[in-house]
């Protein structure tokens, strides 16, 4: 497997989006979501949720991963909505058939680099609370526990805020 390339993703790359979102909702997500919840994100609607975004932007960046030139990931980054001096990323996802293979590892790392490059120190991310593999790929790159939590209707499983410090702060503390 290559190296993973990234370019910001635009308008005309929705089909490679929702195709990889679908994948991740149906398949990645079916021990989290209910089979009520994945079977209403169709296809339309997974474009639905992500067409604003690539349309309208504004701070935001949703970036695509491609391995060996087909989109392997796709991550959207920006200011956290909540504390705007905080980077936050919005929403990761790899290809299921490529998982396993240090995708996630590289779509995160990617995306806390061009954080760290627009000037965030902390990052914020939610995450569904019973994700354990997610978790587990976030701790990995210092993220923990802010203990905040949130329950979006549309989904029906709780999330779970994580943060990550600077490796700067963390030293001085």
């Amino acid at each position: 497997m290559g190296v993973m390339e990234f370019r910001l993703a635009q308008a005309t790359d929705i089909e490679a989006i929702a195709r990889l979102f679908h994948s991740c909702w149906h398949q990645s997500y079916s021990e989290i979501l209910s089979d009520e919840v994945r079977a209403a994100m169709e296809m339309d609607e997974a474009k639905k949720l992500w067409l604003p975004s690539l349309e309208n932007p504004g701070d935001k960046e949703t970036v695509l991963g491609f391995v060996e030139e087909k989109v392997a990931a796709v991550f959207r980054i920006g200011k956290d909505p909540r504390e705007v001096r905080r980077g936050h990323l919005f929403s990761l996802y790899v290809e299921p058939a490529l998982s396993g293979r240090g995708l996630g590892k590289s779509a995160l790392d990617e995306a806390i680099r061009r954080l760290e490059l627009q000037g965030f120190r902390e990052i914020t991310l939610w995450v569904f609370a019973n994700n354990l593999i997610a978790q587990k790929l976030y701790r990995s790159r210092n993220f923990d526990l802010s203990g905040d939590k949130r329950m979006d209707e549309r989904w029906q499983s709780p999330e779970i805020e994580m943060l990550r410090l600077s490796h700067e702060r963390i030293s001085t503390l």
